[in-house]
């Protein structure tokens, strides 16, 4: 789930989200600006996924090893 072209769209949706909930604001479009805004936050959220399961020595979950 990580791989370029992933990454990619998603940036792609994120920024359009963004752009057109500015749209919709400006517009006083509410069902268009929800709809955007959905939009980004759901694809901000798998883009934190993507990053998350890039590291995995850093969740938190795990015990520190003593040492």
């Amino acid at each position: 789930m990580g791989s370029g072209p992933v990454k990619a769209i998603m940036w792609s949706l994120l920024f359009v989200g963004l752009v057109g909930a500015g749209v919709g604001i400006s517009e006083l479009h509410v069902q268009w600006t929800v709809a955007s805004l959905i939009v980004a936050s759901v694809s901000g959220l798998v883009l934190l996924r993507i990053r998350a399961d890039a590291h995995p020595e850093l969740h938190s979950d795990r015990r520190m090893a003593a040492g």
